[in-house]
């Protein structure tokens, strides 16, 4: 989850919590996900919940307003079982008691020729 695993050789013999980084490279527990928010007046800070047909699936980690794309953007964590479920239906963020729609990102967002900042 912290993105640790770059730090642990899983090739230097027998250590303690060996075979659950085994297992939990195999089938990563949860996923970060990147989310376009559809929210005009309110953004996501951090700890709002991530609904998936109507049950908290995840939480956001962090959020905000992108000014250079026009978007609300934030990121979190998802079980990794419910990624394509979640693409597939869409989701829902919790933001000050209000349900927001909000889509998964699989590309970052980007204004390539500068065309927010110039207009």
């Amino acid at each position: 989850e912290a993105g640790l695993e770059r730090f642990v050789s899983l090739k230097k013999g027998e250590f303690i919590g060996r075979e659950a980084a085994l297992k939990e490279k195999e089938n990563p527990p949860l996923t970060r996900i990147f989310l376009e928010i559809s929210a005009d007046d309110a953004d996501c800070l951090g700890d709002e919940p991530i609904w998936l047909d109507g049950k908290v699936a995840g939480w956001v980690t962090s959020g905000g307003y992108a000014h250079t794309v026009g978007q609300s953007l934030a990121q979190g964590y998802l079980p990794t079982e419910l990624v394509e479920r979640a693409r597939a239906n869409g989701l829902e963020v919790e933001i000050i008691g209000q349900m927001r729609k909000a889509r998964l990102q699989d590309e970052p967002p980007f204004d390539p020729q500068a065309q927010r900042m110039r207009s």
